[in-house]
């Protein structure tokens, strides 16, 4: 009996592996079907984003209808302190006039709005950027992490920890429909060094410790790395209630998604993939 459960632990790999999988599939699926591997915001792609401040909510599904003949609109609602706000994505050639003109015509009590555009050209730009700044990001974190435990297994488990937050945050990000931006590549960022953060907790803790059996080497990890993630996700839920900037409530949602996959990856995949090689040396 005490064989089985020394062994199960392993099928907590499951998990995390079946997640990764399915995102990855869902991004997969998405490419084939678009060309483009998630929905990205005109920041990141080029065209006009007009603001608009209501009194109280309204019914996108009446706005699109009223729209309908200008063209294709991504419409979008947001909420905060200061009231709601409708958010209408379209191209950079939408002539902004007509559409304020013709939402007021229909109805729709508007208290100011606002308008940015952004040429293509500009917006392909901030993408290569935006790619590259990952790109270095995930290379340096390597680095640093082979520099620190000069081991390859406990290191590659800190990367794939990682890369797996990222691809199973960007596809839970296109299932709720929130489009990449440069507020979404920014909480990537940080999403990154939040996920480093806990698994070299745990890895420290797990294989350098040798004070304690292993399991209980990881429980000590997971009440240091809960707390921390809990308190950080508490911070972004009040950003998220409290906030007026559309900027804030971007990293605020992206990094609660993140984090929350990030609990999945570090205490399901890389302690039980720790626990493992511990176990098999010896340590």
């Amino acid at each position: 009996m005490s064989k089985v459960k020394k062994s199960n632990y392993k099928i907590l790999l499951l998990v995390p592996i079946v997640l990764l999988l399915l995102s990855a599939v869902f991004l997969i699926n998405s490419y084939l079907q678009t060309g483009e591997w998630f929905k990205r915001s005109i920041e990141l792609k080029g065209g006009a984003l007009i603001t608009i401040h209501i009194d109280k909510p309204v019914q996108l599904e009446t706005l699109e209808d009223m729209l309908s003949p200008l063209g294709d609109f991504v419409l979008k609602e947001t909420r905060g302190i200061s009231g709601y706000r409708i958010l209408i994505e379209a191209g950079s050639d939408v002539n902004v006039t007509e559409i304020i003109r013709t939402l007021q015509e229909g109805g729709l009590k508007i208290k100011s709005y606002s308008s940015e555009t952004i040429g293509p050209a500009l917006g392909e730009s901030f993408w290569y950027q935006a790619q590259l700044a990952i790109v270095v990001a995930f290379i340096l974190m390597g680095v640093i992490v082979f520099a620190i435990f000069r081991t390859i297994v406990p290191s590659v488990a800190v990367i794939l920890a990682a890369l797996s937050d990222i691809v199973v945050t960007l596809a839970f990000m296109q299932i709720l429909g929130i489009s990449l931006s440069l507020a979404g590549i920014a909480a990537l960022l940080m999403l990154i060094g939040y996920s480093i953060d806990t698994d070299i907790l745990l890895t420290t803790r797990t294989i350098r410790i040798h004070e304690k059996d292993v399991p209980h080497r990881i429980k000590d990890a997971f009440t240091t790395g809960i707390t921390m993630t809990g308190t950080t996700m508490a911070a972004l839920i009040s950003v998220l209630i409290f906030s007026t900037s559309s900027v804030l409530t971007q990293i605020a949602t992206v990094l609660l998604i993140g984090l929350g996959i990030d609990l999945i990856n570090t205490w399901l995949q890389n302690a039980t993939i720790l626990r493992w090689y511990c176990e098999s040396r010896g340590i």
